[in-house]
This record gives structure tokens, sequence and C-alpha cells, in this order.
């Protein structure tokens, strides 16, 4: 019983040196910053933007924190893997700020931003509403596929009755000469035309619509 109360003693006096590397986040605004050149601006906004591109695939480590927690309820060891202190999103969030901020002294400045991407970027916070956002767009474009595809299909069936039909019509008005016929004959070829120019509409909302999908993937 001593030597595993002796282990968690062990592993909780250690455990903050090894919870992940501390943060060295940059300053938000520097003095001098809104009296730089629109050269010194560009060249650290590019900067930037290639050391946020560079620690980007290293901030996303929710799901890596969270199977090491499980594994620490029965396994102590795990919990030295586990980089509790985020170091990567401090770190990220205060370049996006800055980054933001030097944007903002380059566009007062009307500087020429050519070669370096001039939009703002947007926080944790917002990028997550923007992803449900458009998860919720991409759910209703593929809801609407399927709609105007199930539409497509009905109308196909309905130009097929419309030609047996006729076919049918004009067999009989071969042998039987009718102005009733006639009549029937040039309605259900009204119809056809509508029907093909539906169908004409709906190919080209559909194929609109699985260019935006094929995209997303």
């Amino acid at each position: 019983m001593k030597k595993p109360i002796c282990l968690l003693l062990s592993v909780l006096i250690f455990l903050p040196g090894c919870a992940g590397r501390t943060s060295n986040p940059i300053a938000a605004y520097l003095p001098g910053d809104e009296r730089r050149s629109c050269k010194g601006l560009k060249a650290e906004i590019a900067q930037l933007q290639a050391d946020m591109q560079r620690l980007l695939p290293k901030t996303d480590k929710g799901l890596t924190n969270t199977l090491w927690a499980i594994g620490g309820v029965l396994v102590i060891v795990p919990f030295f893997f586990m980089d509790l202190k985020d170091a990567e999103k401090i770190e990220f969030e205060a370049m996006r700020t800055r980054h933001n901020r030097l944007l903002v002294y380059a566009a007062e400045k009307d500087c020429d931003m050519m070669g370096v991407r001039g939009e703002r970027i947007p926080s944790a916070a917002e990028r997550k509403e923007l992803a449900k956002k458009a998860k919720k767009e991409a759910e209703a474009r593929r809801k609407e596929l399927a709609a105007i595809k199930s539409e497509f299909r009905k109308n196909l069936k309905a130009q097929g009755k419309i030609e047996a039909k006729l076919k049918a019509l004009e067999t009989k008005q071969a042998t039987v000469a009718d102005d009733k016929i006639e009549a029937e004959i040039k309605e259900l070829e009204s119809k056809k035309e509508e029907l093909e120019t539906k169908e004409k509409e709906l190919g080209e909302k559909r194929e609109k619509l699985e260019q935006e999908i094929s995209m997303e993937q």
C-alpha cells in the first residue's frame, strides 16, 4: 500500500514541471507600432502569418488531452505527457491579436499589402461559430440537393407518361381525324415543354450545388 502512495506523491510533486512548457506570448502592442513604416508593418505581418501557420497544427490538443486524462484515471504516468498549459494556444492567440492590431495600423496608413493576406484572423470563439455556420449551410445544401434530385426524377417520370400518351394519340390520329384528339395533343405538348424547361432549371441547380459540395470536401 505504501508504494502506490509514494508513487502518487512523487507524481503530484513533479506534475507541475512536466505538464507542458510555459507559454511565451508576444505583446499585442509595442511602443512605436503606430509610427512604423508600411514596409516594417508588412514584414512583421507576413512573419506572424508564417509563425501562426507553423503553430496552428499544434494548437488543437483537446482530443489528445481528453484521452490522456481518461488514461490518467487508471494510470498516473500518462499525466506526464499532458500539455495542460496549452502553451501553443496562448502563443497563437497572442500572435493573432498582434497581427490584427498591426493590420489596423497598416490600413490607417493605406499600406500596399500585395503578397500578404490583409484579412483579420478570427478568434477561437469566432472560428468555432464560423465552423458551426459552415456546417449548417453544408447540411442545408445537401438537403436541397436531395430534394432537387427527387424532383428531377419525378419530372422525368412525368415526361415519360406524357410521351407515352402522345404516342398513343398520334397513332390514333393517323387512323381517325378528330379535333378533340388534336386539342389533347397540343395540350400534352405544351405540358411537355413546361416539364423540359423545369428539367433544365433543376439540372442547373443540381450542378451548382454538386460543385459547392465537392469544394467543401
